[in-house]
């Protein structure tokens, strides 16, 4: 797609005739990212079309932020721009810029509405009940194949029915269940642009994004982390799927791709949208099935304590230890335990610096065991932290 724009720039290729934003028979294509890799390409496709045959004087969906939120005042400016010149707006620019177009306050974009209702254009009237349009609870359900933890979506009406065809497709349902991970007709370089297409609704393109990220802890495969610090800088909250793509992330094969999930983690600490507990239960339950392993895991959640997240890793830890701990007492899951003792080592530094207190379930049962191995000392060590006792040496 950036060559066939970059050939129109050119001059190489010449449109004389309107065309389709997209292909015949990219309705479905089959594949979970499909509506990702659609809606980029269609907006590519919209622009090399209007370059060549009718240019805008600016597009719509230019976002203000570099997470790709548009500020709502910013696009009414624009549209009123338009009406003045002239201009022929663009359905999938302006359908983007819809998708961009801040929502989370709720003061400016009614502000902006009455702005944009003002206009006494179609797209004002549509700008305008865009902004004032309540947000629907988006509708999950979690499911497990082999040893991976999935999400399938149920349909957004207001992206299927409201948007132009080549974004409509965001709104429908999403299910790995049901479709193929992979796709052929799309690289790798592109998925560092899927959340700017919804920077207020991340959770549609982590659902999207589970099976990639699944494969950087299950298949060893490199690099799909990479987009983690995107997903963790967007304006939306941070849902069950952000949290399964952090999960994973943080028990991928490769340093790099544990480091782009310890970052993603750090941010959404920090800007207050980390739900620890459920990232703690999440990664019990992949570490139970195999998917983390627990050696790795504790590598991400070292470093992203020696950065001063002690309160963070032990929050998350806190919530995921005693699902471990108790097939450790029961030899239910042999092979939860392994790396147990690195986890705990972990939690015992982060227990110390920050001063937790309290009863952790089926620890004093590990810490009861008999010898001296690493994972019964440092049971022993995280116990005699969260008692406010001396450990024993």
């Amino acid at each position: 797609m950036f060559d066939y724009l970059l050939a129109v720039l050119r001059g190489k290729v010449r449109t004389t005739t309107p065309r389709r934003a997209v292909p015949d028979g990219a309705a479905d294509r089959g594949c979970v990212h499909s509506a990702l890799h659609r809606s980029f390409e269609a907006r590519l496709l919209e622009v090399a079309h209007r370059l060549s045959t009718d240019p805008q004087p600016f597009l719509l969906a230019t976002p203000t932020w570099g997470s790709g939120l548009l500020d709502p005042g910013e696009l009414v400016d624009r549209l009123d721009a338009y009406r003045r010149l002239g201009a022929r707006v663009s359905a999938v620019d302006f359908g983007q810029a819809l998708l961009r177009v801040r929502l989370g306050d709720r003061a400016a974009a009614a502000a902006a509405a009455r702005r944009a209702s003002a206009l006494g254009t179609e797209q004002g009237e549509r700008l305008a009940r865009w902004l004032t349009t309540e947000e629907t609870v988006l509708p999950t359900s979690r499911w497990t194949t082999d040893v991976r933890v999935l999400l399938d979506l149920g349909e957004v009406p207001a992206l299927h029915h409201y948007l132009p065809d080549g974004l409509n497709q965001l709104g429908r349902p999403v299910s790995a269940q049901r479709h193929a991970w992979y796709c052929h007709d799309w690289h790798d370089g592109q998925r560092q642009h899927w959340p700017a297409l919804l920077p207020e609704r991340p959770e549609l393109v982590a659902a999207r994004l589970l099976p990639d990220l699944s494969a950087v802890a299950v298949d060893n495969v490199r690099g799909p982390a990479a987009v983690l610090p995107r997903l963790a800088e967007a304006e939306g909250d941070a849902g069950e799927a952000v949290h399964l793509c952090l999960a994973y992330g943080l028990g991928a094969r490769h340093a790099d791709d544990r480091l782009a999930a310890v970052d993603a983690l750090l941010v959404l600490a920090a800007r207050g949208r980390l739900d620890p507990d459920r990232l703690g239960t999440d990664l019990g339950q992949l570490v139970r099935s195999g998917a983390v392993k627990p050696v790795r895991l504790a590598d991400a959640v070292r470093t992203a304590a020696t950065t001063g997240a002690k309160a963070t890793v032990w929050g998350v830890l806190r919530e995921m230890l005693p699902m471990l701990l108790a097939d450790l007492a029961t030899g239910a899951r042999p092979d939860s335990a392994r790396g147990l003792g690195e986890l705990l080592t972990v939690a015992a530094e982060c227990a110390e610096r920050t001063g937790a207190r309290g009863d952790l379930p089926h620890l004093t049962e590990a810490a009861d065991r008999r010898g001296a191995s690493r994972l019964v000392s440092r049971a022993r060590r995280l116990r005699s932290a969260l008692t406010g006792e001396v450990a024993a040496a």
